[in-house]
């Protein structure tokens, strides 16, 4: 097995518990196309995966309806939403211990770049991160897009790379792109049934890292 030098993280349900602050985006947004009673297991849906599809899927919009959609989740995002999150137990130490052991560190995520970038800055740990890629507006990159620009910025090869993520979209991100996957299964997605099924590891929580690297 090829030596792995490059961790590559999803960030919402992987790095952060971002799932109120989603929820209420959700909702808020959803009031405006008369949606004022969706669930929490309907609002799951908008926990993983690319967004565009996701809003349109829990809120029931028609496509020409998405560009308002968004403008109107990114305004609540921005205000109110993105206050609401906060780092898993034991993440903020995983990423310095890992740091701290020479491996390049990686984010990929379908959360919109300058958002990610800015989340990680409030945490105190977007200077641990060789490379950053996000989601965008103008250009729809899917997230094996992003596990490749990943790769190209830091210039290692698939095979010395690994994932971390807690959604289907991960894995089958990562398996498309060529790299390794380790599923987080405290987060939204993935549970331990899946990732036995599929056949690939798994963390219960952060702080096992420490245990694979």
């Amino acid at each position: 097995m090829s030596e792995i030098k490059l961790l590559i993280f999803d960030l919402d349900g992987t790095i952060n518990d971002s799932s109120p602050g989603i929820k209420y985006c959700f909702r808020k947004t959803g009031e405006f196309y008369g949606k004022h009673d969706l669930t929490d297991e309907e609002l799951r849906y908008g926990l993983t995966g690319p967004f565009e599809e996701n809003i349109k899927k829990v809120l029931g919009l028609r496509d020409d309806q998405i560009p308002e959609a968004i403008d109107h989740y990114v305004e609540f995002y921005v205000r109110e939403g993105q206050s609401m999150s906060e780092m898993f137990p034991n993440m903020n130490r995983m990423l310095h211990y890992l740091r701290d052991r020479g491996y390049v560190l990686g984010l990929a995520t379908m959360m919109v770049e300058k958002f990610a970038k800015q989340t990680l800055h409030d945490y105190g740990v977007e200077e641990l991160f060789d490379t950053i890629h996000g989601a965008n507006f103008t250009i729809p990159y899917t997230k094996s897009d992003l596990i490749h620009m990943c790769l190209e910025s830091t210039g290692i090869d698939a095979e010395n790379a690994v994932m971390i993520g807690d959604g289907e979209d991960d894995y089958n991100a990562s398996v498309k792109a060529g790299v390794r996957f380790i599923g987080a299964t405290y987060g939204y997605g993935i549970d331990s049934a899946y990732c036995k099924d599929h056949n690939f590891p798994f963390i219960e929580d952060p702080v096992e890292l420490s245990k694979m690297f």
